[in-house]
């Protein structure tokens, strides 16, 4: 039973490599490439549509020739101060720790935590439950 569950588990796994293998080869910008090996049946064909580039299409750009009326301009900031607490040591020293005790103020007895009527079990009594009509029709319960 137990080499049988482990078969599983291992036919399982692997099913599981196998299943997110072709789920991300079809999602990451492989399309073409599926397409392209779809498509071509014959082993040679094959081949090429492995080995060759994807397809790309021309994008008419602005020609050489053309004259543009671009410019460049550098942004310069503004040069940073330093300021005094930045150059503090203090502030930037984790040897110097700084514990202070903490203390709370001491508990004191007052007069209800001493008077044994406020811990007294309280008995209640509930009212007795009483049978309605609707609880024992038949039509109600579908019985």
């Amino acid at each position: 039973m137990k080499t049988k569950n482990n078969v599983q588990k291992a036919i399982l796994r692997s099913a599981a490599v196998v299943v997110s293998f072709v789920l991300i080869s079809f999602t990451v910008s492989a399309q073409t490439f599926w397409k392209r090996l779809l498509e071509n049946t014959g082993f040679r064909d094959i081949a090429i549509a492995m080995a060759s580039p994807a397809e790309s299409e021309d994008v008419a750009g602005i020609p050489a020739s053309a004259e543009t009326s671009y410019y460049f301009v550098n942004d310069v900031e503004p040069a940073m101060e330093i300021e005094a607490w930045m150059i503090d040591y203090s502030r930037f020293t984790t040897s110097q720790f700084v514990y202070n005790e903490a203390t709370e103020t001491s508990l004191e007895l007052e007069d209800w935590m001493m008077n044994e009527t406020f811990f007294q079990p309280v008995l209640e009594e509930e009212e007795a439950l009483e049978l309605e009509a609707w609880m024992v029709a038949e039509n109600t319960w579908g019985i």
